[in-house]
């Protein structure tokens, strides 16, 4: 009668997986859904939600826990060529200069050090004709924009960070819509300052995005609505 051989592997357990399949998928799923970057709006105190009428705003992005151990953000800049006016993360910075890692092209950091560097080949008897047409990278954008024009805005930069992006609207604590001939108490204006300074910002996240993209909704519109609202 032949001898049944068992394998010596199948004689001990198994090794059970740390987790299960279920909590890998819903890590991974939770990973992908981490925003690398946030595109900041600061709002003036002047802000109007009138479609028509502009409102001064800073706009501002950032790379997600790129500081202290992954604790903080780290402020991005903007390439300064307009035919490429991509973001470009501050670690690529160098001594005084940068290289636009999209198109490729050199950039000053600030006016201070492209003056220093013209005023360097100039007391060396050089030409620095070709050093003034470098342009320098931008980190904040002011502008004077009605709803619809920011919403374009906020749009296509989040589209130039492949669609990785939350995105921050911060208003201004002493911003006040009111019509103050409904205001008989002058305790009012004390209650409503107390409201100001505690007013949080509004923020679409990367998951709230992609979920409503999912759903047919248009980005621009989703953005217009909420920097109306």
């Amino acid at each position: 009668m032949p001898v049944r051989r068992t394998s010596a592997l199948s004689k001990k357990e198994k090794p059970k997986p740390k987790i299960t399949v279920a909590e890998m998928e819903a890590v991974k799923k939770e990973l992908g859904l981490r925003a690398q970057y946030k595109i900041e709006i600061l709002f003036s105190r002047h802000r109007s939600p009138n479609l028509m009428k502009p409102s001064p705003l800073m706009l501002l992005i950032w790379e997600s826990g790129k500081r202290f151990h992954g604790g903080g953000d780290q402020k991005m800049y903007w390439c300064g060529y307009s035919n490429c006016d991509m973001p470009v993360s501050s670690e690529l910075f160098a001594y005084m200069h940068v290289v636009c890692p999209h198109c490729n092209r050199e950039l000053f950091l600030d006016p201070k050090s492209k003056q220093a560097h013209v005023k360097s080949m100039q007391d060396r008897g050089l030409n620095p004709d070709d050093m003034r047409g470098i342009p320098y990278v931008v980190g904040e954008r002011l502008a004077n924009l009605t709803p619809p024009k920011l919403a374009e805005l906020l749009e296509k930069t989040w589209r130039k960070l492949n669609g990785d992006a939350d995105i921050y609207l911060k208003f201004s604590p002493y911003e006040i819509r009111y019509d103050p001939k409904y205001d008989d108490n002058s305790r009012t204006i004390d209650n409503l300052e107390r409201v100001r300074l505690q007013r949080q910002p509004v923020i679409y996240t990367l998951k709230n995005i992609l979920v409503d993209l999912a759903a047919g909704a248009e980005l621009r519109t989703r953005l217009l609505a909420m920097i109306t609202s």
